[in-house]
C-alpha cells in the first residue's frame, strides 16, 4: 500500500479544533488507513491503494471531516456558463506516447511551504501509484502568471528549453541523459532507437517536456497565486478523472477553479469535467450483503459520513458519487463504503443452521497422520506450486520427458509450462536454495501430482521427502521408511529398484503387498549438482492413496 508523509501541523490546521492525534488514529483505522509512525513534525501513513483521494493532507482532512459529520457540502462543481481559461490544442503526433491531456486552472491560492510541499508530494505519489510511475498518468504544475496561452501539445523534434532547476537551455536528449528525472523516466519516451519528445508549449516556448520535467520559467513557489496543472496520459477517462480530483483539492484549499478547453480536432473536451454521477442500490440488497438491518435514515447518514449525497428514490437509495472518487465504479463500491461507515466492529456473524455434523475426509485425516509422523522423524513441511516446467520436473532429475505430463497451452513464460508429475524436484529445488543453512536439512511435502490418463488430467496425492546430510546413507533412509510405515501400521517390503535420480545399487522399491507404492535411496551426485546442492543426500517418494488402501 502507498505510504505518504504528511505535515502534522498542516493536517491539524485543516481539521480544525476538536481532533487530536488519538482521535486521528481511531478515524484512520476505521477508514482503512494506518498511521505507521509520528514525530513532532510529520505523520507517516499507509493508505489503502484504491483511495487515491487520501494521498494528501487536504484529502485526508476532507475524509475525516466527512466521517465525523463536520462537513455539510459534498458538491464540487463549476458553473457551466463559465468561460474556459484558455485552450490546449492537441496535435495528432502525441498518439505515439501520451495521446490525452487535461488541464485545471486554480486562481487565488494562498500557498505556504506546507501547502506547496503537500501538492508536490501528492503529484509524485499519485503518478507513482495510479500513474504507474508516469507510464499511465503524469502531472505537471505551473505558475500561470508566467505563461502565455494558448497552449499546444505535440510531439516535436529534439528542442531546447530551460528545465526546472537549470539556468541554461538544454536539448531534450541531454535532459534524458544528464538529469535524475531523465534517467528515471526516459524509458517512457524511448522505444528502442526511436525517441519521442512530447512537449507542452505556450507562445514563448516549452513549458513541459512530458512526462520528464517542467520548465524553470513556470516554476511554482510559495508566491504562486494562480496555478495551471496539466495531466497527460494513455487513457482519456483516467486523465479527465484525475483533473476532477485536482479540482476538488484546489476547491478545498479555497481556490477558484476554472476549466480549460482541450481541442483534439475531431472533438473538444472541457476539463475538469466534474460531471454528476449517480448509482442506485436497493436497500434490501445492501442490508443483505452487509449482514445488518440499517434502515433508510441510517443509510443516508452513513452516506454523508463517507462523502456521498443520498436520497430514497422508489425502493432504491440513489447515491451521488463524489467527483474526487476515482475508485467508485459500481454498486459494490457503494456497499463497501456504507459497511465502512457503519463500522466492521459492529457487524456480527450470523449463526448458520445445520442438521449434519461436518468432518474431515478420510484422505485428509490420513494425510494429517502422515504429516505428524514426518514431523516426528525430524522433517520440516514444504508447500510448493503445482506448476513447474520440463527442466525441473524431468531434465534436472535425469528423467526422460513423459508424454503423460499435463502441459499448459500457450504458457506465458518458460518457467511455468506444465503440472508437476512428482514432488521430489520441487523439494530439491527448495533445498538447493538453502545451501548456506546449517546441515542436516530434512524436508517433506504432501500434495497433489498430475498425469494424463486416457487423455484426461488425473490428480493424486503423494508424499515426498529429502535429507541433505553428508553422514547419511541408504540404511538411514531405509530406517526412516520403516519408522514411518510402523507409525502408520502398514506392512511393507523393499527390493532392488533402478531410478535415474538415484545412485545405482543404492535405490529400493517400496511395496505394500504386491503393489508398487514408492521408492527411496541415495540421490545421484549429478542430480544434486543440477539443483545446486553440494552435499550428499537421500530421498523418497510414495503414493499416498496406495498406502491408505493398505491400512
Amino acid at each position: 500500500m502507498p505510504v505518504i508523509t504528511i505535515d502534522k501541523k498542516y493536517l491539524f490546521r485543516l481539521l480544525g479544533s476538536g481532533t487530536d492525534e488519538k482521535m486521528l488514529k481511531e478515524h484512520a483505522a476505521k477508514l482503512g488507513f494506518e498511521i505507521e509512525s509520528t514525530s513532532d513534525k510529520e505523520l507517516l501513513l499507509e493508505v489503502t491503494p484504491n483511495r487515491l483521494d487520501l494521498l494528501d493532507a487536504v484529502g485526508l482532512a476532507r475524509a475525516i471531516k466527512n466521517f465525523t459529520h463536520r462537513s455539510s457540502s459534498f458538491n464540487y462543481s463549476i458553473a457551466k456558463e463559465t468561460e474556459p481559461a484558455f485552450t490546449i490544442t492537441v496535435h495528432p503526433s502525441v498518439k505515439r506516447v501520451f495521446p490525452f491531456i487535461a488541464g485545471v486552472v486554480a486562481e487565488g491560492l494562498d500557498l505556504g511551504e506546507a501547502e506547496l510541499l503537500d501538492l508536490i508530494n501528492f503529484a509524485e505519489k499519485f503518478c507513482g501509484t495510479y500513474g504507474r510511475n508516469r507510464r499511465k498518468i503524469a502531472i505537471g504544475m505551473h505558475n500561470i502568471d508566467a505563461m502565455k496561452p494558448p497552449l499546444t501539445y505535440r510531439c516535436g523534434s529534439d528542442g531546447k528549453f530551460v528545465h526546472l532547476g537549470s539556468t541554461e537551455a538544454r536539448l531534450y536528449s541531454e535532459i534524458l541523459d544528464s538529469t535524475k528525472q531523465g534517467e528515471a523516466y526516459s524509458g517512457i519516451v524511448r522505444r528502442g532507437k526511436v525517441c519521442h519528445y512530447p512537449e507542452l508549449m505556450d507562445s514563448e516556448g516549452t513549458i513541459a517536456f512530458i512526462p520528464i520535467i517542467n520548465s524553470e520559467r513556470t516554476k511554482i513557489t510559495v508566491n504562486t497565486k494562480n496555478m495551471f496543472v496539466d495531466i497527460t496520459g494513455t487513457s482519456e477517462y483516467a486523465v479527465n478523472k484525475s483533473a476532477d480530483l485536482m479540482a476538488a483539492i484546489f476547491m478545498d484549499m479555497g481556490g477558484r477553479v476554472r476549466r480549460v478547453k482541450v481541442d483534439y480536432g475531431a472533438h473538444q473536451v472541457y476539463t475538469p469535467e466534474l460531471q454528476e454521477r449517480y448509482i442506485s442500490v436497493p436497500l434490501r440488497r445492501m442490508e443483505s450483503e452487509i449482514g445488518v438491518q440499517i434502515g433508510f435514515n441510517n443509510v443516508i447518514s452513513l452516506a454523508n459520513k463517507m462523502g456521498y449525497e443520498a436520497a430514497l428514490v422508489g425502493r432504491n437509495i440513489r447515491f451521488r458519487v463524489p467527483e474526487y472518487r476515482l475508485d467508485v465504479i459500481g454498486e459494490q463500491d457503494i456497499v463497501e463504503d456504507i459497511a465502512i461507515g457503519y463500522g466492521y466492529d459492529y457487524i456480527r456473524p450470523i449463526p448458520i443452521a445445520y442438521t449434519q455434523q461436518g468432518g474431515l475426509e478420510e484422505q485428509t485425516s490420513f494425510a494429517r497422520k502422515v504429516g505428524e509422523a514426518m514431523v516426528g522423524l525430524g522433517f520440516s513441511e514444504l508447500a510448493n506450486s503445482y506448476l513447474t516446467n520440463e527442466d525441473i520436473n524431468f531434465d534436472r532429475p535425469g528423467l526422460q520427458r513423459d508424454e503423460s505430463a499435463v502441459m499448459l497451452k500457450n504458457p506465458k513464460t518458460e518457467a511455468i509450462s506444465m503440472l508437476r508429475t512428482w514432488l521430489l524436484p520441487s523439494i530439491l529445488k527448495d533445498l538447493g536454495m538453502s545451501t548456506h543453512d546449517k546441515l542436516p536439512q530434512s524436508a517433506y511435502e504432501i500434495d497433489m501430482v498430475f498425469r494424463l490418463k486416457e487423455g484426461m488430467p488425473s490428480e493424486s496425492y503423494s508424499l515426498g521427502g529429502a535429507t541433505i546430510d553428508p553422514k547419511r546413507n541408504f540404511n538411514d533412509v531405509k530406517a526412516e521408511i520403516g519408522g514411518l510405515m510402523g507409525a502408520l501400521g502398514i506392512a511393507h517390503s523393499v527390493s532392488h529398484y533402478r531410478h535415474p535420480s538415484f545412485i545405482e545399487g543404492r535405490c529400493a522399491e517400496i511395496k505394500v503387498g504386491d503393489v508398487h507404492a514408492g521408492f527411496f535411496g541415495e540421490l545421484h551426485p549429478k542430480v544434486l549438482k543440477e539443483f545446486g546442492i553440494e552435499e550428499p543426500g537421500t530421498a523418497f517418494e510414495m503414493e499416498l492413496e496406495k498406502l491408505q488402501k493398505a491400512r
